[in-house]
């Protein structure tokens, strides 16, 4: 669900004293609802907040040992642009808690990754006393620092975030932004062409649709692609995402919103 869900971010920009939560519904087509997503938005003088919280239900959670993620861009607003400051990514579930925190340092042009993981494992021993095996549970702890190979001043978050900056005067671009995926991926961002339009609105449940932004993204080693198609409404908020292709070969995934909600800048800040 994280490859999905990290293709799509709530795109409007939101000011004054008051942020937005939305939550959405994710679902496959083969299996319905398998999770829920909450987005928050916030911005204060240059800083801004954006924050995605997801976890897997039913079905979906049983398999996943009740996955639960959240994911944390923070960073300033230059000239327009969202520029990342760190990037947070925090994933649990039944036997592991993994974070990894990117720290950018804009002018050496350089990210650093911090990564943390502790991971419940089963030794098998052998008890010579009773002459049985014996199970027992241990936490591994793992920590890892890095520097990346590569440079982008924006995270899997902000990127989306800068949607509109980034096609003003382009259809079309490419750009590789920190933390997408644990592998290095590469992004292409653009307007799906006039002729294909009136096609791709059939793709949509919500009727509210008046955009369409496409979002492909490839792994660099072998190419393999995941693609959105990202549908907002008139003021700009995103109402509906759908894949462009089968996702994990058990169907079309689709996020839908399903409610919003209002809550305090200094209260987004603080968390």
């Amino acid at each position: 669900m994280k490859s999905l869900l990290l293709l799509f971010v709530f795109l409007s920009a939101l000011m004054g004293s008051e942020a937005e939560t939305t939550r959405y519904k994710v679902m496959l087509s083969l299996f319905g609802k398998v999770g829920e997503a909450k987005i928050t938005i916030a911005e204060r003088g240059d800083e801004y907040r954006m924050i995605v919280e997801d976890y897997a239900t039913g079905l979906a959670a049983e398999i996943s040992g009740h996955e639960r993620d959240r994911f944390v861009s923070r960073g300033r607003i230059v000239d327009g642009l969202y520029v990342s400051d760190t990037f947070e990514l925090y994933q649990t579930n039944d036997k592991t808690t993994e974070s990894n925190v990117y720290v950018f340092d804009h002018e050496a042009e350089t990210v650093t990754r911090f990564q943390d993981k502790n991971e419940t494992v089963t030794e098998t021993t052998f008890d010579a006393m009773s002459m049985r095996l014996v199970e027992k549970q241990t936490q591994k702890i793992k920590r890892k620092t890095e520097v990346l190979d590569f440079y982008s001043p924006y995270d899997a978050l902000s990127v989306v975030l800068n949607i509109p900056s980034l096609l003003k005067d382009r259809t079309r671009v490419e750009i590789k932004p920190v933390g997408l995926a644990k592998k290095e991926r590469k992004m292409y961002i653009g307007r799906p062409e006039a002729s294909a339009l009136s096609e791709l609105q059939e793709t949509f449940h919500t009727p509210t649709i008046r955009r369409i932004v496409q979002l492909d993204s490839f792994e660099l080693e072998d190419e393999d692609e995941y693609g959105v198609l990202i549908g907002y409404n008139a003021q700009g908020g995103i109402d509906e995402v759908v894949t462009k292709e089968t996702y994990f070969l058990i169907g079309f995934g689709r996020i839908e919103k399903i409610g919003a909600s209002r809550r305090s800048v200094a209260e987004i800040f603080d968390e």
